[in-house]
């Protein structure tokens, strides 16, 4: 009877140690995980006509107005929209605090 308590208790570590999230000291720790989709196909080999960055067409489009903007994803710590497929973007005029090298910048994802 002992035995099969035994065996029964070494099963159950080797299944809690399997089960483990933490990698194997053999596999290389990673720091950020590998994308499996090419974005590629998003991409636009050149700007289109007519493109404007965000300030211009603030101050100059109309209601109705076809617009094509140019601007980059930034503006708030996650400029993600839950549940849509819309982000908030930011003027290319405009810097990051990155870019302008403060280490300082208590919001790096912050634009002036």
């Amino acid at each position: 009877m002992k035995t099969i308590g035994l065996l029964a208790l070494c099963f159950a570590t080797l299944i809690v140690a399997g089960c483990s999230q933490q990698p194997a000291a053999t596999e290389p720790a990673s720091s950020a995980p590998s994308a499996a989709v090419d974005g590629s196909v998003y991409l636009m080999a050149a700007e289109p006509e007519g493109a404007a960055g965000v300030i211009q067409v603030r101050q100059a489009a109309q209601d109705q107005d076809d617009v094509v903007i140019v601007g980059r994803i930034g503006g708030s710590e996650n400029p993600w929209i839950d549940g849509r497929a819309a982000f908030s973007i930011v003027d290319p005029s405009l810097k990051s605090c990155a870019e302008i090298g403060s280490d300082q910048c208590p919001k790096p994802w912050d634009y002036c």
